[in-house]
């Protein structure tokens, strides 16, 4: 029974022969002595169990079998060589797979995404909207390489990173008794019914809502509804009530809606985590992205 197990140099030699039709030429272009690939060729036509060139004083030339054998063998260095250059981009994160879980509205990353979609195109990016809790939980099961979230784990396992606090608006349709004002305390809107998205920031902001509002001895009328984040805006354009925004408005939100700070330190930090043990290239690039374009001001 041939062997099977076969030294790529002999498929080297075995091509050079066919390509300059000598054993002397080939072991010049290989820079290898000429009884290295004679034997070599010898030894791939003894483990193959056929004739692959025909020998004359003139040279070699492949033999029928041979032909068709080297044909095949050139397909798979071809795919050999795709296969080694495309794990070295692999590995320097050009190409692969990115999964990222958020709470956070992707308009609030878009400073950090956009300029690693630009450098690293090769690579496909899943985004996982979720909660706060959920995409902590998808960190730690290792269901995705990195979450933005509102909130830093209490895992002990897991890193993270603070990216920047978002200043905190109230979003009103424009008939509002308060549309015009230009900014306005919590203790002004206690009477409002708010309504929050179930997904994305919704919990963790009517949360914050909450924790501020006690604060006062009174508590929030609050609302979740699972719909879009869009969605909600709509709703607050038709007078379902009114909603607290993380940033600014998305492009795509109603005319009928207007936006008004609120006052004080009203603003909610945004964080990075992941595991230190993911050893995703892609991750490691987005990682230095990111660590490039944080301030180094801590949260307030």
């Amino acid at each position: 029974m041939p062997d099977r197990i076969l030294d790529l140099r002999l498929f080297r030699y075995a091509q050079a022969a066919a390509e300059h039709g000598s054993f002397r030429r080939a072991a010049v272009a290989l820079n290898v002595l000429q009884s290295s690939v004679s034997k070599g060729v010898r030894s791939l036509e003894y483990r193959v169990g056929a004739p692959l060139f025909e020998r004359s004083h003139s040279g070699v030339r492949p033999t029928p079998a041979g032909e068709r054998f080297l044909q095949e063998v050139t397909q798979g260095f071809d795919h050999l060589d795709r296969a080694m250059q495309r794990i070295g981009a692999v590995q320097r994160g050009e190409h692969g797979e990115l999964t990222v879980a958020v709470s956070v509205p992707f308009r609030l990353l878009e400073d950090v995404l956009e300029p690693f979609r630009d450098r690293h195109q090769g690579v496909s990016v899943e985004m996982v909207e979720g909660t706060c809790g959920s995409s902590l939980t998808l960190i730690l099961q290792r269901k995705a390489d990195i979450a933005f979230v509102t909130k830093t784990p209490a895992d002990g396992v897991s890193q993270f990173l603070f990216l920047r606090n978002e200043r905190l608006k109230v979003a009103l349709p424009k008939s509002h008794r308060l549309a015009q004002a230009r900014v306005l305390m919590l203790e002004e809107l206690r009477s409002e019914k708010f309504i929050f998205s179930a997904s994305g920031m919704g919990p963790e902001v009517g949360d914050y809502l909450v924790r501020r509002v006690a604060k006062s001895g009174v508590e929030p009328d609050l609302h979740l509804h699972r719909v879009g984040f869009c969605d909600l805006l709509s709703m607050v354009a038709c007078g379902f009530g009114v909603t607290i925004v993380v940033g600014q408005l998305p492009r795509a939100a109603p005319e009928e809606v207007v936006l008004i700070p609120l006052a004080g330190r009203s603003a909610i930090g945004i964080h990075a985590v992941w595991m230190e043990s993911n050893s995703n290239p892609a991750l490691s690039s987005l990682l230095r992205i990111l660590r490039a374009s944080t301030s180094p001001s801590q949260p307030t």
